[in-house]
């Protein structure tokens, strides 16, 4: 351990030494993708051999992401060009919760319009709905799912704000909650999260009033498809306070962990530092340095 700051939080040199002491308290352990395990497209130090013991191990891993606007394939593919061996089964995004959601509200086969990409094969379509991407079949559409990228934002968020106006009992969904992601060289793209809000800013200015349904990180949504997912891989229920999550993003990553009664560590990968953490409201019960 290197230090403890004024916020009492325990910090650790690397994720890898706490392990090696602690791995018995845990029945499995979650890892955020982007900003943990990638940054900038490339493998973090030390990622793919954290990976490679903890499956010589054989201890129960799973991978959160909020991109939804690639399938579980496209992002394992993604993640084994940069030399990381994760399977697709192993990882959950913010589009699978959208299954579960169809299911319980009863959704299936209902039209949705879907603005940009949601995954290749389309999360949409495996949940059980019928998807456009037209936006002269807004009128038949019971909602619309915000994905990410490859639209026309003007003409399509301006026919989507008018859709809600004539429509303001439909649903809004929103797999990816976050209002940016980062790019490459310090810059950032608009998240589905920060379309869906300015939508919704856009709306209440008129006089209309809409709540999103979000389904990734931190809402409950991507943690409980995760959590049924690690107890069927081991057969048995399992205590969240048995599950460790490791993140890089306070407001994502620990805020849906701590909701959720998981454990929660973050790793300061350089989106987050202790400054970050001393003016936030949420905090990790562990911080580490790397990986």
């Amino acid at each position: 351990m290197i230090s403890s700051f004024s916020l009492q939080i325990k910090v650790y040199s690397s994720l890898h030494e706490w392990l090696e002491a602690h791995l018995d308290e845990l029945e499995a352990l979650v890892f955020d993708i982007d900003g943990v395990l990638l940054v900038e497209n490339r493998p973090m130090a030390g990622s793919a051999e954290l990976l490679t013991n903890l499956r010589r191990k054989q201890v129960l891993i799973s991978f959160l992401t909020n991109d939804a606007n690639h399938s579980v394939e496209e992002k394992s593919l993604s993640l084994q060009k940069c030399g990381l061996e994760i399977l697709p089964e192993e990882i959950v995004s913010s589009g699978d919760g959208l299954a579960d959601f169809v299911q319980k509200r009863r959704l299936r086969d209902k039209v949705f319009f879907v603005m940009g990409d949601f995954g290749d094969p389309c999360f949409g379509e495996k949940a059980g709905l019928v998807i456009t991407r037209k936006v002269e079949n807004l009128p038949v559409c019971t909602g619309v799912i915000v994905g990410e990228d490859n639209y026309d934002w003007e003409s399509v968020i301006n026919s989507v704000v008018n859709y809600f106006i004539g429509n303001p009992d439909n649903l809004l969904i929103v797999p990816n909650p976050d209002e940016y992601y980062p790019k490459t060289a310090g810059r950032i793209h608009i998240g589905a999260g920060g379309v869906a809000r300015f939508m919704r800013s856009i709306l209440k200015a008129y006089g209309v009033s809409l709540e999103p349904t979000y389904l990734g990180k931190p809402y409950s949504p991507i943690f409980m498809h995760n959590h049924l997912r690690l107890e069927k891989k081991l057969g048995r229920t399992i205590d969240h306070s048995c599950v460790l999550m490791i993140g890089d993003l306070l407001e994502a990553d620990i805020q849906g962990a701590n909701n959720f009664g998981y454990r929660s560590a973050l790793l300061l990968s350089g989106l987050t530092n202790t400054g970050h953490i001393e003016k936030s409201r949420v905090k990790p019960e562990l911080l580490f340095r790397t990986l």
